[in-house]
């Protein structure tokens, strides 16, 4: 076994251990791989909060709106989003297909949620500017508001760049998310997508 497999066993058992309070009782004696498996397997089970991603399935139009100055008109491109449940009810798969001065982009994506971290994650890839973003969020109370705070990197300038997403569930047949970016010191809202349920 190589240096590089030892140590991943070791801290996942460590961090097994240290986790879990009967292994934290018996801290010389890590779990089987068995054992392990079968841990890993329980603490990735959908629960309760992957319901909350329901009304996100399905087959939507969107229009997509961006502006880079405040006082002007934003540019605007449409397309259609396509989500379905994978992984057994693990994670939303979001298929995205657009276009933009003539020509089609694609965009993928997976939303679920992180039983260790207690937020839902989101990892994304961009087929118009070549990125992939990763980020947690948070449901507000009442179940109708996903925020996630953002840094992403500038693709063409390198610069980093703090944000924040939101996702509203306004209803079962739209959804609209606002995206804000940090400029100058200030929230400044650059984008704004509505999705239509078809």
């Amino acid at each position: 076994m190589n240096r590089s497999m030892k140590a991943m066993g070791l801290t996942v058992a460590v961090v097994l251990v240290l986790s879990g309070p009967s292994r934290a009782e018996d801290a010389k004696s890590p779990p089987s791989p068995d054992a392990l498996l079968k841990l890993l397997a329980d603490s990735g089970k959908p629960g309760p909060e992957h319901q909350k991603l329901q009304p996100l399935i399905g087959d939507w139009t969107f229009t997509l709106k961006f502006w880079t100055d405040p006082s002007q008109s934003p540019a605007e491109l449409k397309g259609t989003v396509e989500r379905k449940w994978i992984m057994d009810g693990r994670f939303v798969q979001e298929t995205v297909k657009g276009e933009v001065n003539g020509k089609s982009f694609e965009g993928l994506g997976l939303i679920g949620y992180h039983n260790g971290e207690k937020k839902f994650s989101t990892v994304r890839a961009c087929g118009l500017c070549g990125t992939i973003s990763h980020g947690y969020s948070t449901f507000d109370s009442a179940g109708t508001k996903l925020v996630c705070s953002t840094e992403e990197c500038c693709p063409l300038t390198g610069q980093k760049i703090k944000g924040r997403d939101e996702v509203i569930l306004e209803s079962n047949d739209r959804i609209v998310t606002n995206i804000y970016k940090m400029i100058e010191g200030k929230e400044a809202k650059v984008m704004e997508i509505v999705y239509s349920r078809k």
